[in-house]
This record gives C-alpha cells, structure tokens and sequence, in this order.
C-alpha cells in the first residue's frame, strides 16, 4: 500500500491536467466519431505560440482521451473489488399455480388443506462475505495497482503528445527557413540572369552565360518549390499533432533558443524518478505479486453469512406461517481442484519474472533514450558554432563574386564571372541550410530529451 500512496501522491497531478487540458473523464455519452478534416473545408487561419499549441494539442488528443478513459475504466474496476466485501441485499418474488389444492383428513381435526392451487412468496436475503483468507483485501489492492497504473499512463500520453507536437512545430519552422532559403536563391538567380541577359545584349557578355544563367534559375525554381512544397506537409503535420483540421492555414511564431540541459548523471536521474513508465513497471511487479496470493489464496476455504426473511401469505398445511427468517453461514472447502490452483500460482510467478525483466528492459531502454538525446543536442549545439563561422564566410565569399559579377571580372583570368558567383551562390544556400539545421536539430533534441527525462 506505501507503493501505491506514493505513486497516487506523485501523479495525482496528471488525471488534474488533463482534466485541466480538456480531457474527458468518460463520465456521460459517448461522443459520436467524426471526420477532422471534411474535404474541400476552409477553416480559419490560426496563429499559435509553442505553449498555445502544446495546449490545443493535449485538449484535442485522442490518445490522452484514451488514456482518461482506461484510467475511468481502472476507478470502476477498483469499486468493483471494493463492493466484494460489503454487504448485499436482494429480493425475490414468486407466483405459482397448482394443478389443484391438496387436502388431508385427519381424525378429530377434520380437513386440513396442505397447499393451495395459488401461491405467492416475497423473500429478502441479506449477505456478507467474511474475508477469512484476505482474498477480497488482496483484490482490493490489486485493483488500487492498476489505477495507480491507469493514472501513469495518462501522464505517459500526456508526454507523448507533447513531444509530437513540439517536434511538429519545429519542423513547421524548419521547412519555412529552408522555403526562406530557397526563394533567397531563387531572387539572386533571377538578378543574376537579368544581368547576363544585359550583358549580352550590350556585347560585353556571351550567350553561354546567359544559357547558364536561366539553368540556374530553373534548378533553383525547383528547389524552392519542394521547399514550399515541404512547409504544406509540415503544416498538415502539425494540425494532425494539433487534432484540427488539416487544411487550417497555421501560422507559426518563432520559438526561443533552448534552455541549458542537465548533465548526463543528472539526466539519468530525473529520467529515472520522473518518468511515469518505470512507476508504471514496479505496479505492474506489485499486480504480479499479488496475483501469487490471490492463486495460493483460491484453495482455501470461504466463508460468508447471511439472512433469508420470507413472506408466505398463502402458506397452508398444519402450521401456517405467513412470515419467517432464517440465519445461515457457509464455508465451502475446496477438496480437489485438478491442480488449477497450482497451475495459477505457477503462472503468476512465471509473471512476476517476465514483469521484472521487463522493467529492466525498460530502465535500458529510457537511459538509451536520454543519452541519444544528450549527445544529440549536444551535437547540435557544436554544429551551430560551426555552421555560424562557415555561414560567415559564405556570405563574404558571395558577396566578393557578386561584386566581381557586376564588374565583369573574375578572380582567376580567363574564368566565368557568371560560374563563379553561381558557385559562391550555391555555397552560401548549403551554409545557410546547415545553420538552420543545426539551430531546430537544437530545439528538436532538446524536446526529445524533456520528454526523455519526464520534463515535457
């Protein structure tokens, strides 16, 4: 029971916020299934912050819906385990028809009627079980594990929508950097062009450039229109992590630069006492282990009570009784049970060991996780210093040839002034791509490693 106070204690806040978040309790009707996205709809623009969209997201969730609903389904099977133990009453009533009354003769007394052709009974019985081997107590817990359990994995799919739609917002960002990008390049392919097409028209250029200068364009046209391209399938994307309609036109505000991480010890750590799964497999060792006491506990005898009262008001015979009760108590022994009990015990062991390995696997797994991220986001972090200096150097490097461009001439005699800025050009749009990479796979690694540690 301390098992369960302390996971109760911890992660009563989760059933709170997604209460807070919209989340139904499964209290009520159901609600009828339909399409998020009708085709041909025109919703509203949108324009959302990080937090706003964290917020619609959890509001909006099927999954943590899903999740409410097994935690709604965990509270009744606990009350459920908890009305075995207490008292139950109930009433009967029964109306019969004879084939015909019967009567007796008896010297002195006459004719006596034993029964009549119509008779009626009301009886109300009373009953308790006495918990004389603990078996209801041991369900009872049992039932208080898998709450304990439902209300983890609510917080469980609360991180979960958090880390999806975190991720799809940044990629929405991405995509429009890349788009920002892309159509840069195409502007300065266009002057570039437009300047050859001069040149060659005032004698001082050649048709070649000029060929090569509306190549250019197209190869870049196309980029851009993959990059725009792209910024649709990531806005789709994160109006499907958002549960709205996908054709909603959704503007994005820039994020704010990633907060600095914890160590790695120190991430291992919070990963291990904050994250609901590893709660989540100690219960389920606990549910396990109780499973062992309620299998040995299935061959020992029950015992319960009860009272009967009874209402006859057509009874008949020597001595009519129109009410009655009776007390009772009962113990059923079990004698032989073709070894069931035996075989329940040996399976619940057998669950015990697959519960426990499975929590180390799962303790393996989530220090795996939050090490990838940690590198990852360091990783990200040295490549954003790099791609800062590279993407300084780009921009100079283009804007010597731009000039050089313009003037005609080249660095090396007898070189393409068109081949050398196209050169510079395409240099400065990978530096720029990569810079922008690095700065999201920032934001990305690090929403990856909140949620790794139980932070999102």
């Amino acid at each position: 029971m301390n098992f369960i106070a302390t996971a109760g204690a911890l992660l009563a806040g989760a059933a709170g916020l997604a209460q807070a978040q919209g989340v139904p309790t499964g209290t009520g009707a159901p609600a009828r299934v339909s399409t998020t996205t009708p085709p041909r709809s025109t919703p509203a623009a949108l324009k959302v912050t990080p937090a706003e969209a964290t917020a619609l997201a959890l509001k909006n969730s099927r999954a943590l819906r899903s999740a409410a609903q097994a935690l709604e389904g965990a509270l009744a099977g606990a009350d459920e385990a908890r009305a075995s133990a207490k008292p139950s009453l109930g009433a009967v009533g029964t109306v019969a028809r004879m084939d015909k009354e019967l009567s007796a003769t008896l010297p002195g007394m006459g004719d006596i009627l034993l029964n009549r052709e119509n008779q009626a009974n009301v009886a109300l019985q009373a009953m308790l079980p006495i918990d004389i081997t603990g078996m209801i107590r041991t369900a009872v817990k049992a039932s208080d594990l898998q709450v304990a359990m439902a209300r983890l994995g609510v917080e469980q799919a609360r991180l979960g929508v958090v880390l999806a739609v975190r991720t799809a917002y940044y990629d929405v960002l991405r995509a429009r950097a890349f788009a920002e990008v892309a159509e840069a390049a195409l502007k300065n392919a266009r002057e570039r062009a437009n300047i050859a097409d001069a040149y060659e028209k005032a004698g001082t250029g050649t048709k070649f450039d000029v060929l090569r200068a509306e190549t250019e364009v197209a190869n870049v046209a196309q980029s851009a229109l993959m990059a725009a391209n792209g910024v649709k399938l990531a806005t789709a994307a994160l109006n499907h992590a958002l549960g709205i309609d996908q054709n909603t036109p959704t503007e994005t505000v820039e994020a704010p630069d990633a907060s600095a991480a914890p160590d790695l010890p120190a991430a291992l750590e919070q990963a291990y006492a904050k994250r609901p799964e590893p709660a989540q497999a100690e219960a389920g060792i606990r549910a396990a282990e109780l499973g062992i006491r309620l299998a040995q506990r299935s061959a020992l005898p029950t015992l319960g009570v009860s009272w009967t009262g009874r209402y006859t008001p057509d009874d008949a015979g020597l001595a009519p009784q129109k009410t009655s009760w009776m007390a009772a108590a009962q113990v059923n022994l079990p004698l032989f049970d073709q070894g069931l009990a035996k075989a329940r015990v040996r399976k619940a062991k057998s669950d015990v060991e697959a519960a426990a390995n499975g929590k180390q696997q799962l303790l393996d797994g989530i220090a795996l996780q939050v090490r990838q991220a940690h590198l990852d986001l360091a990783n990200a972090g040295e490549r954003l210093t790099v791609t800062a200096a590279a993407l300084q150097q780009a921009e100079e490097q283009y804007r010597l040839s731009q000039v050089r461009f313009e003037t005609g001439v080249t660095q090396m005699p007898g070189a393409s002034p068109l081949l050398e800025v196209s050169d510079a050009q395409t240099a400065l749009t990978q530096a720029r791509t990569n810079h922008l990479a690095a700065r999201y796979d920032i934001l990305t690694a690090r929403a990856r490693l909140d949620a790794a540690i139980g932070a999102g």
